[in-house]
């Protein structure tokens, strides 16, 4: 099967993080190390995802595509004021998509002209759009972004709160926002709901709910790897045992793993 993980990162020491970085961490995760396990557990593509620390400065992301062009794709991070030109070359290296990562950041304006005129551009590209944000955020952005004809991919359940849970009034109101013909729904990050992998109870509870909406065709599987503030609970290992633990249903995870990536990221079927 044409497995694909869609959700990694790379990096390096030698990177420099932001000033306003979260966290940094002091280990390389190298592109080599990522193939190793793609290769172990027979994954044959990968998609490379910009963490949040590196900023918009995606040279690690596209040195590691470089490597493997065949088998790695990437979700950029940019300014929303990136020229056309500039887009289109990151499309020329690999990348097919932009992630907003807004955890510790104010809420886009994304009504302003520059804005517009940015989603505009993803259009143009047939660009995704990955959404890491609250679900504060995401009730008020799904709706704007519901005007363009994009993807909009939505990372790690949609982050449900692991103090208030699946009843969170805010990530009830997502449910009742996520549409089936724009959205994708990764399954992935169970850790970061609150979870363990002797406990998954909330990621097995969002993913059937999202089954229950139709969504089945439009979740795909992240490892996360390498696990960024959770290196020392969680491995690679781990994370695939967990997927098998939220969907038991082998024809499920074929779907997950194989022919829902395949026609998100437009990988070839063979």
């Amino acid at each position: 099967m044409n497995c694909i993980d869609t959700h990694a990162h790379v990096f390096s020491t030698q990177d420099h993080s932001i000033e306003t970085a979260r966290y940094a961490p002091d280990y390389d995760a190298t592109v080599q190390s990522f193939i190793s396990h793609l290769d172990r557990h027979n994954f044959r593509h990968g998609i490379l995802v910009q963490p949040s620390f590196l900023g918009t400065n995606n040279q690690a992301m596209l040195q590691a595509i470089q490597q493997y062009p065949d088998r790695l794709k990437g979700i950029a991070v940019v300014q929303h004021t990136t020229a056309f030109d500039e887009l289109f070359q990151l499309k020329e290296q690999g990348i097919v998509g932009v992630r907003l990562n807004l955890f510790g950041l104010n809420l886009p304006a994304l009504n302003t002209f520059e804005w517009q005129s940015f989603l505009g551009n993803l259009e143009r590209l047939n660009w995704q759009v990955e959404l890491h944000a609250p679900t504060k955020y995401l009730v008020q952005l799904l709706p704007q972004l519901s005007e363009y004809n994009f993807n909009v991919v939505i990372d790690h359940f949609g982050r449900v709160d692991p103090v208030k849970g699946i009843d969170d009034p805010d990530y009830q109101e997502f449910l009742s926002l996520v549409n089936v013909k724009q959205h994708w729904i990764k399954v992935s990050g169970f850790y970061r709901l609150g979870a363990s992998p002797n406990n998954i109870n909330i990621a097995q509870q969002a993913y059937n709910i999202f089954k229950e909406k139709g969504f089945l065709h439009k979740l795909v599987w992240g490892s996360d790897w390498p696990h960024t503030q959770h290196e020392s609970l969680i491995t690679y290992e781990d994370a695939i045992k967990a997927l098998k633990q939220i969907v038991f249903d082998k024809h499920e995870r074929c779907l997950i793993l194989n022919q829902n990536p395949t026609k998100l990221f437009g990988f070839s079927r063979t």
